[in-house]
C-alpha cells in the first residue's frame, strides 16, 4: 500500500466516524489535557510549599544556633565583667535554659524538590544540618539535667538562678562525675556551635536562589536571620 493509498484509506475511516463520536473523542481529549494541566500545576504548588517549608526550617535552625551561641557568650562576658581575674569554669557560668530544646527535623521526603534541581550537595547539607541541630539540642538538654542534679546535691555555697556562684566543700564521687560530664558537654558545645552556626548561615543563603531558579518563581522569599 502506497502512502497516498494509506492516506486515502485513513481519510475514509475518519469520515465514517459519526459526529457524536467525534464529540466524545474531542471532549475526552480536552478532559485529559485539562486534568494534566491542573495536575501539573498542583504538583508545582506542592513542591513550592515543601521547598518553602524546608527553607523555613533551615532558617529556624540557623537562628537557634545563633541564639544558643549568644546565650553562652552573654554568660561568659557577664562573668568576666563581674570578676575578670577569677578562674571559673565555663559550665558554672552558663545559665539553665527554661524547658527542653526541641530538635527541628527535615525528612528526606521533604527534599524531593532539591533532588529534582540536582542540588544533591545542598540536600545532603540540609540533612546534616538537622542532625547537627539534634546533637546540640541533646547536649544542652543533658547539660541542664546534669546541672540541676548537681544543684540538688550541694550542701553549701551559693547558687544564683542557674549559676553555681561558689562552692568550697569537696564534691562527693557522684558529684565529681557530674562535673566531669558538665565540662565535657560544655567543651563540646563551645567547640562545635560556632562552626555549626557558620555552616548553617551558608546553607540558608543558598536555598532561595536554588529554588527560584528551579521553580522559576521569584516570589520565594529570603529568610532573615537574627543578629548574633
Amino acid at each position: 500500500m502506497t502512502y497516498a493509498t494509506a492516506a486515502s484509506f485513513l481519510l475514509s475511516v475518519l469520515q465514517a466516524i459519526p459526529l457524536q463520536v467525534w464529540g466524545v473523542l474531542i471532549g475526552g481529549l480536552i478532559t485529559v489535557a485539562t486534568t494534566t494541566y491542573f495536575a501539573g500545576r498542583e504538583h508545582r504548588k506542592k513542591r513550592k510549599s515543601e521547598a518553602i517549608a524546608v527553607a523555613l526550617k533551615a532558617s529556624l535552625i540557623n537562628n537557634s544556633f545563633a541564639y544558643l551561641l549568644q546565650h553562652i557568650k552573654s554568660a561568659d562576658n557577664k562573668a568576666k565583667g563581674t570578676n575578670p581575674h577569677a578562674k571559673i569554669e565555663l559550665w558554672t557560668r552558663i545559665p539553665l535554659l527554661s524547658g527542653k530544646l526541641e530538635p527541628i527535623g527535615i525528612e528526606p521526603s521533604e527534599l524531593l524538590v532539591f533532588i529534582e534541581t540536582r542540588e544533591y550537595e545542598l540536600a545532603e547539607e540540609l540533612l546534616t544540618l538537622t542532625m547537627r541541630h539534634k546533637s546540640i539540642c541533646d547536649a544542652f538538654n543533658d547539660f541542664n539535667d546534669r546541672k540541676r542534679e548537681l544543684r540538688t546535691r550541694l550542701t553549701e555555697g551559693t547558687v544564683t538562678g542557674g549559676e553555681i556562684v561558689s562552692h568550697t566543700a569537696p564534691f562527693d564521687v557522684t558529684s565529681q562525675i557530674i562535673v566531669m560530664e558538665l565540662n565535657t558537654l560544655t567543651n563540646s558545645i563551645v567547640d562545635l556551635l560556632p562552626t555549626f552556626r557558620e555552616d548553617s548561615r551558608k546553607i540558608v543563603k543558598k536555598i532561595t536562589p536554588a529554588l527560584r531558579k528551579h521553580l522559576g518563581d521569584r516570589t520565594i522569599p529570603y529568610f532573615k536571620e537574627i543578629n548574633q
